[in-house]
């Protein structure tokens, strides 16, 4: 069963909303205007966001935003944008970080297929370590792949902050160094999944001249739930 946010001023939209979420066998808390979903999101932890796109206070956007930057437990949790503007472009608010686009109203058929969606791809990030891999690259010495994964605990720890402070810089010449060992730390360890973030971030850097912000988010969402399963 997972827990999901449902962030909406619409009493009527968020009874639906709700009520479909229980039906998919889920949970969900529900928020009636921005700030209450930040207070929410801040101390809570959610498998799956729901932001409308206006609310009073700050708006799904906002809301976002604010998580992101934050060191809260929702930084890289997915979060799909709600909203009755027909002609709202998905492709805008995909690239404001969101992984989908709710137009209401929803069929709950509809709505139901696109929370496993996204749900599922979360949960495809599990296999976040490699026990075969890392001994491949150790010889197959467990107590150097423990040492190993020690100090790569450590190093995930102080990421956040140094990329933190890398785009507040807007250093890129520094982040592509920080990859660069971060790469290296990963193969060592056995995090294959960590590796294809750092692709992705790469990939996103080549394509454009701004700082990659939801691939940098998917980055860390993976670093965290990677450092999770370190001692």
């Amino acid at each position: 069963m997972a827990k999901l946010l449902v962030a909406d001023d619409n009493a009527l939209s968020v009874h639906f909303f709700m009520e479909a979420v229980a039906l998919a066998g889920h949970e969900a808390m529900a928020a009636a205007d921005g700030n209450a979903a930040c207070s929410l999101a801040l101390t809570d932890v959610f498998d799956l966001m729901l932001l409308d796109a206006r609310m009073p206070g700050l708006d799904g956007a906002a809301v976002l935003q604010v998580l992101r930057l934050s060191e809260g437990p929702n930084r890289a949790t997915p979060a799909i944008l709600t909203t009755a503007d027909g002609s709202a472009v998905r492709e805008d608010w995909l690239d404001a970080g969101f992984v989908d686009v709710i137009y209401k109203p929803i069929e709950i058929s509809g709505l139901h297929a696109m929370i496993s969606r996204c749900l599922n791809a979360s949960v495809s990030d599990e296999n976040l370590l490699d026990d075969d891999l890392a001994a491949q690259k150790t010889g197959g010495d467990a107590s150097i792949v423990a040492a190993l994964r020690s100090l790569f605990a450590i190093e995930l720890e102080a990421l956040p902050s140094e990329i933190d402070g890398l785009a507040e810089a807007n250093d890129f010449a520094g982040f592509l160094d920080r990859l660069h060992r971060l790469d290296a730390s990963a193969g060592f360890c056995g995090a294959p999944r960590l590796t294809d973030a750092i692709k992705n971030v790469r990939v996103a850097l080549d394509a454009t001249s701004t700082w990659p912000s939801n691939a940098t988010t998917q980055l860390l969402g993976i670093c965290a739930k990677t450092r999770a399963l370190l001692p």
